[in-house]
């Protein structure tokens, strides 16, 4: 299940929040993410790496960028280093990779500086932090 999070109030709202992409195979972290970031970006979650990849290249087609993507690295039928891959080859999204799991140091730094993401952070992490951390590559 995929939802997307679009907070505009105003109709009349001339700048256009930036959208990050969410996916996690948890609904519930999907959830929790998505309502923790929606106030300040549009939003689009999905539960699968071969959905995000699918996702990304619909959104990208149709003129919306995604700023970020933050990527569960266990996903189901496709391990989020390899969608990070494929993504950074369509265009150069940021990618925050995140685990419940231990990843090998080796593959993260490789990831890191091959520029495949931009951080990796171990979950559970706290939202403030998830927050900032957002906020910071967002900007860059």
């Amino acid at each position: 299940m995929n939802l997307t999070y679009n907070h505009h109030s105003n109709s009349n709202f001339k700048r256009r929040k930036k959208t990050i992409m969410i996916c996690d195979n948890e609904p519930d972290v999907r959830l929790l993410f998505g309502l923790v970031l929606g106030s300040r970006y549009d939003v689009i979650t999905v539960d699968s790496g071969e959905e995000c990849i699918e996702k990304y290249i619909e959104e990208t087609n149709r003129g919306n960028k995604i700023s970020l993507i933050l990527l569960d690295y266990k996903l189901e039928g496709m391990w989020g280093d390899s969608v990070a891959r494929k993504i950074k080859e369509c265009n150069e999204t940021k990618i925050i990779l995140n685990s419940a799991y231990n990843v090998d140091d080796v593959l993260i730094r490789e990831l890191e500086n091959g520029n495949y993401i931009s951080k990796y952070i171990q979950k559970p992490f706290d939202t403030d932090r998830l927050t900032d951390l957002v906020a910071e590559i967002v900007m860059i």
